[in-house]
């Protein structure tokens, strides 16, 4: 699915990579501009349709990537916290409500739902009614196989389970329960060492060509558990969260540092708030350094590419927006977000002041073009796919870029 020129799942690609190889070019203008309305996910392309989920109003949405009408509708039984995975004439999401849903990509009919979730029982959460094991929206398929998560924590409410799902059929293939306190004294297991214990808290899958992994966790095609495995984009809050916690960043790499995710006490980890990456470079925004403890000064926020193998930093500037949104396609590296000194960008709010839209050259971080938004994009709310860049805005629009002058 790296291959891909269209992008079919959330972060184009299985391994979340944010890449790419289709080319859009630097120089764009607005094809269209559709309201869709509500929160909106990041969207997903392929087949000539645009896919994106308004998460508080359960529903998914189909458009048509050349013109933005809309081409279909489906509701679900509880929010949708990220984009539908195209395969075939499939799209595949799972709910809040703890269900995995199947429904055609032409026209949003219904083949299979399937709750993942070990029961009904249902918890309040945020105003809305939800499973006490609900699944992502954003649901990973391997030859056919689709594997979701039913649970918040393997602490809570019997776990997390690891199901494995035919794609055409919906029969359960295997579930891999996950469950970290002792079945017989209900305690829980011994720390690894400072702020940090086994376990697990729920998030969106990721895999290579070999294994699927959630988080530091390791697990082989048939969703049996497996000792290592190798470096990959991991969170410590999750993927979705675009509150910024203080030093929880994204990693590439096979496991956490302290409490905080990333710190100075480990030299070798790849971290950024959101980053993007091809075969030999990684690609991110966020701090030069950070500290193990808030009693040291954390370096500035900057744009930066370093080496894939060895984490050697190939170019590094400053940029004028807090960078919320990011997307490498081919050799630009496409970059959304607010003035970074604003209140509103700190605090990922809504304020339309100043967003924009920036493109730089992979080769040395040179500016290529700047656009401004209507709206801030929502977080991480960026798609590529044949020649054109989708947005997905806080006001609740999806805009399409295409090729312009």
């Amino acid at each position: 699915m790296r291959n891909d020129p269209e992008w079919s799942t959330y972060r184009h690609d299985a391994q979340r990579s944010g890449f790419t190889p289709a080319a859009v070019p630097s120089a764009l203008r607005v094809k269209w501009q559709a309201t869709v309305g509500g929160r909106l996910t990041s969207p997903t392309v392929a087949g000539g349709k645009v896919f994106v989920s308004s998460v508080d109003e359960h529903r998914v949405s189909a458009l048509d990537a050349d013109s933005g009408k809309a081409a279909w509708e489906f509701t679900a039984g509880g929010r949708v916290d990220s984009p539908p995975t195209l395969y075939g004439d499939r799209a595949l999401f799972g709910g809040r409500d703890g269900y995995v849903y199947s429904v055609r990509a032409s026209d949003g009919a219904l083949a299979w739902r399937l709750r993942a979730a070990r029961s009904e029982r249902r918890v309040v959460v945020c105003g809305q009614l939800e499973s006490a094991s609900p699944s992502h929206g954003s649901v990973l398929v391997r030859d056919g196989i689709a594997y979701a998560t039913a649970g918040w924590s393997s602490y809570l409410d019997g776990g997390i389970d690891l199901c494995r799902i035919q794609v055409e059929t919906g029969e359960v293939v295997s579930r891999t329960p996950l469950y970290s306190p002792d079945p017989e004294t209900g305690k829980q297991p011994q720390q690894y060492g400072p702020a940090a214990m086994p376990g697990a808290r729920s998030d969106i899958l990721v895999s290579d060509d070999q294994h699927v992994y959630l988080r530091d966790l390791v697990f082989d095609k048939d969703g049996k558990s497996q000792p290592e495995g190798k470096p990959h984009l991991l969170t410590v809050t999750d993927f979705l969260d675009d509150t910024w916690p203080h030093r929880s960043y994204w990693i590439f790499g096979t496991r956490c540092s302290v409490a905080g995710g990333c710190s100075g006490r480990d030299k070798d980890l790849i971290y950024g708030r959101v980053l993007a990456f091809d075969d030999s470079t990684i690609y991110g925004y966020g701090r030069k350094g950070v500290h193990w403890s808030n009693q040291f000064q954390d370096g500035p926020y900057r744009l930066f590419a370093v080496s894939r193998s060895d984490g050697a930093e190939r170019w590094a500037k400053p940029v004028p927006i807090q960078v919320r949104a990011m997307v490498l396609a081919d050799r630009v590296l496409f970059v959304a977000g607010l003035p970074a000194e604003t209140e509103e960008s700190l605090a990922g709010g809504d304020d339309s002041r100043g967003a924009l839209l920036m493109a730089f050259s992979v080769t040395d971080g040179a500016e290529l073009a700047q656009y401004p938004l209507d709206s801030p994009p929502v977080f991480d709310g960026m798609a590529a796919a044949d020649g054109r860049l989708y947005l997905a805005t806080l006001d609740g629009k999806v805009s399409c870029f295409g090729e312009g002058k």
